[in-house]
């Protein structure tokens, strides 16, 4: 087990530290598209968050809240 673990770290490693030319041609729509997916996964991850927030916040003040009857009965 611990050879196989080493020889696939050193594998990984030597991927890594091979360097070659990709010959690739980038045209501006293609970062247009990239940034624009990035805004749109961030948008989704806030408005995901967002909404489990306030359904966490709404449990935790139903379960701490006070009873308004409570300080109804206060007769001084």
């Amino acid at each position: 087990m611990k050879k196989t673990l080493i020889y696939l770290t050193s594998n990984i490693i030597a991927i890594f530290l091979i360097v070659t030319n990709a010959y690739a041609y980038l045209d501006p729509g293609t970062g247009s598209f990239i940034l624009q997916a990035i805004i749109g996964f961030l948008a989704a991850l806030s408005a995901g968050f967002l909404y489990y927030w306030t359904k966490v916040k709404n449990f935790f003040l139903k379960f701490f809240k006070k009873n308004n009857n409570d300080e109804k009965t206060d007769n001084r």
